[in-house]
């Protein structure tokens, strides 16, 4: 199973989500507005959001 971050702001929306290879982009389905990005890296099962900084982890800002 995968997860996609894409922030609690964002929980029960409708989206629509498009994939191209490696790419995933998360769309608000009401707006249009890119809620997030993601690169997808096969080896892990969680993605950020790299549309936003990170903020839970100081350490994990670059």
């Amino acid at each position: 199973m995968h997860h996609l971050g894409i922030g609690v702001t964002h929980a029960a929306k409708a989206v629509t989500i498009l994939i191209t290879d490696q790419q995933v982009t998360v769309v608000d389905r009401s707006t249009g507005e890119i809620l997030a990005t993601h690169t997808i890296d096969p080896a892990r099962t969680y993605w950020r959001n790299q549309q936003r900084e990170p903020g839970r982890w100081p350490s994990s800002r670059t």
